[in-house]
């Protein structure tokens, strides 16, 4: 049996909080250490005395059994403090988006290359049970062929947010299509595959934040021709919500959040007779009611740990890389051009 894997986190906000929790629950990770301006903070979300505190990101990378970090700072610190534990021979989990730049993310992929270590991307959206039912049947063939993809994410604006950095574009990178927008980019481009055209629109019409749109719409297409149509919204006044529709030759698989829950609709043939299969997830909901959504997000944390340990070995795993994370940034970031220039915008192949 291998030896545990030691973290350290950046950052004790809500995000590394929530962090702190799933790594007690992982197995074979422990969290050994914490950096934070705040060291109070800090000390106060470490599970144990044993758990070293530090102001100084740099004293802390310098521990020599430190095997990786999670960076869970706001994003524009995200480049500096990756490249800093690559550097000193980290691996890395750093949360969504990956950078507020697409430059920053090709600087912070490179760096990990040159290193030799992993970057991954915190799109925990990925071990929802439910997204995983539709990632399996779409891979089984339970729905055909896939054709296209629908999918949609979106809150009430800004009484949503805790900090006013959370919607300045400086700081995130842009609006809606960064902040709730980019994981179901990714989660779009985990089922459809790559993405090579992009056409979009945004507006800012309700909030007049300036460069932080309200809306983002846009049209995605992978190199054989299949589609999704996505839009993320701060102006969804139902109260947060996100689905993801994949439609094949022979039916249709939604998941959706929240509440939590599928639906399969499937047929031998196209029109052909279908069959209905609704999955609710209810002891999911009632957790979630009694003691918060933040339960559901520990135990994806946990899986995402698992699966980020895996890939550190070299092993499969379903966690979104570093490449992801730039890959999703560079999509909200065509949107955001094709709205400007209104033209498609080609993707340049991963490299």
């Amino acid at each position: 049996m291998s030896a545990p894997m030691k973290f350290g986190i950046i950052g004790a906000g809500c995000i590394g909080q929530l962090r702190a929790k799933a790594l007690a629950q992982a197995e074979g990770c422990i969290l050994a250490a914490i950096a934070d301006v705040d060291s109070a903070r800090a000390r106060a979300m470490a599970p144990s005395p044993d758990v070293k505190i530090f102001q100084n990101v740099t004293e802390m990378l310098a521990l020599a059994d430190l095997d990786a970090v999670i960076v869970s700072t706001p994003p524009q610190f995200h480049e500096e403090l990756v490249v800093a534990a690559f550097k000193a021979g980290k691996h890395v989990l750093c949360e969504k988006p990956l950078a507020n730049t697409v430059e920053a993310c090709r600087r912070m992929v490179e760096a990990a290359r040159t290193s030799g270590k992993v970057l991954a991307t915190g799109f925990n959206h990925r071990y929802f049970p439910q997204i995983q039912y539709l990632k399996q049947a779409i891979d089984t063939g339970l729905i055909g062929e896939l054709d296209h993809v629908r999918a949609f994410a979106g809150h009430t604006g800004l009484s949503e947010f805790r900090n006013p950095w959370e919607y300045d574009k400086n700081v995130i990178g842009g609006g809606a299509m960064m902040d709730v927008g980019i994981h179901i980019i990714d989660l779009t481009r985990y089922v459809l595959g790559e993405v090579d055209e992009v056409y979009g629109f945004t507006s800012n019409r309700v909030w007049n934040l300036g460069a932080s749109e309200d809306n983002g719409i846009a049209l995605l297409r992978n190199p054989q021709g299949k589609y999704a149509v996505l839009q993320a919204t701060w102006t969804e006044w139902k109260g947060y919500r996100f689905y993801l529709e994949a439609y094949g030759s022979k039916g249709m698989v939604r998941a959706y959040y929240a509440p939590m829950m599928n639906l399969l609709i499937t047929q031998d043939k196209p029109g052909g007779r279908r069959k209905r299969t609704v999955r609710f997830y209810p002891m999911t909901m009632l957790r979630e009611k009694f003691v918060g959504w933040q339960s559901s997000v520990i135990q994806m944390f946990t899986q995402e740990l698992t699966d980020f340990a895996r890939l550190t070995r070299g092993e499969s795993s379903a966690i979104a890389d570093g490449v992801a994370g730039m890959r999703a940034v560079e999509i909200a970031n065509a949107v955001y051009r094709s709205s400007k220039e209104h033209l498609a915008v080609r993707l340049a192949e991963k490299t």
